[in-house]
């Protein structure tokens, strides 16, 4: 559900989302950190969200969710190409190959046209 607030720009009803939701169990805690990521990302905060979208990475790795780790590495990256181009192009990589290896083809050819824009921020 956060994805498609994030997606359809209402950080009101993502804000809605997580407020008052204490986490009980680890998924509830991952989930919070890509929850995060997404209203900081949508706060213009692309620093602090592809920081959170990173610890989210680190979490759904350990807990083995690798559509949740894909994602996250997919916001990580799309923040970094907002405030540091260089250094969205790892995890866009490991995002792509995940994708791709899950058949996620909409969150693929995302991935891939961030890419493409990494690759030509770095040409300039």
């Amino acid at each position: 559900m956060m994805r498609t607030s994030h997606a359809a720009g209402d950080a009101a009803l993502a804000r809605r989302l997580i407020d008052g939701l204490e986490p009980r169990y680890p998924l509830d805690e991952h989930a919070l950190f890509g929850a995060r990521a997404q209203l900081g990302e949508q706060a213009g905060d692309h620093g602090g969200a592809a920081s959170l979208y990173a610890e989210a990475a680190v979490r759904w790795n350990e807990f083995g969710n690798v559509p949740e780790r894909a994602h996250a590495l997919l916001g990580q990256g799309r923040c970094l190409l907002n405030a540091d181009p260089p250094a969205a192009q790892q995890p866009l990589l490991e995002a792509r190959d995940l994708f791709a290896a899950m058949g996620y083809k909409p969150a693929l050819a995302e991935t891939e046209a961030l890419l493409e824009q990494t690759a030509a921020a770095r040409a300039s």
